[in-house]
């Protein structure tokens, strides 16, 4: 994955997602009372409104490319009532030194850890950094059938936004390759940027690669990691994980020593 790459065009993508799960982060980090640790915090999506809400947020990213724009945003902000820290690190090997009672890995983070050891191991260093009765929160999307076995690699729409930077209208698109067996996808997700006659003025190509899991693997890991899972839910409203679902929404803590 370039991160570089994906660094200038980030926001762009989740411009087109809605708020739902970073107001179910906020949330989380008022009824901790904070300070929260974000893992694979990028420019800054979830840390930001976080620190607005007047709670302390350290968040961590592989990119140095996506914390100097995490940086440039949190200095534009005027109303961080908490303070916010950025800091490179990865959520393979994290190691702080600090505990929080609220450890959150939002947008399906996890998933970017490409082999069962390393998203193990990921939990594993989450859970070295909550205090005493703290909480671990994450998401991930539930595997679809129709996702994980269409082989076709033909492209379909995201959507489309405006780029806050040209003001160009964008059109959003990417085509998966699946792997089934290795639980893999990799994915070529497309911005073409038009001009103002509706004219393709730019294209970019941007690679990402991830390894889903289901349910039960989640379950599995993480008692492997001792934590227990208070939690699950199928949506960031609080929702039953069904096999309808097409989210999971976990909230663990550490299993008492």
């Amino acid at each position: 994955m370039d991160y570089d790459a994906w660094s200038e065009w980030y926001d762009v993508f989740y411009s087109t997602a809605g708020d739902e799960d970073v107001e179910f982060y906020v949330e989380l980090a008022q009824a901790s009372g904070g300070p929260v640790l974000e893992i694979g915090c990028g420019t800054g999506r979830v840390s930001l409104p976080i620190a607005s809400a007047g709670i302390d947020v350290v968040g961590v990213d592989f990119s140095t490319s996506m914390l100097a724009k995490a940086r440039e945003r949190a200095d534009a902000t005027k109303d961080n009532g908490g303070a916010v820290e950025f800091v490179q690190g990865d959520m393979r090997t994290l190691a702080l030194g600090r505990r929080f009672p609220l450890v959150i890995i939002p947008a399906r983070t996890l998933y970017l850890a490409l082999t069962p050891e390393e998203q193990l191991e990921s939990l594993r260093r989450a859970a070295a950094h909550l205090a005493p009765r703290g909480a671990l929160a994450f998401n991930l999307f539930v595997p679809d059938s129709d996702l994980i076995s269409d082989v076709s690699e033909e492209p379909f729409s995201m959507g489309e936004t405006i780029n806050p930077k040209t003001g160009l209208r964008c059109l959003l698109s990417a085509a998966n390759r699946p792997d089934p067996v290795g639980q893999t996808i990799h994915s070529i997700q497309t911005v073409e940027e038009l001009s103002d006659a509706g004219e393709v003025v730019r294209t970019v190509d941007l690679e990402v690669d991830l390894r889903y899991l289901y349910p039960s693997e989640v379950h599995v890991m993480l008692e492997q990691v001792g934590i227990v899972a208070d939690q699950v839910f199928g949506d960031f409203e609080g929702g039953p994980l069904t096999e309808d679902s097409e989210e999971m929404v976990w909230v663990v803590r550490a299993t008492p020593s």
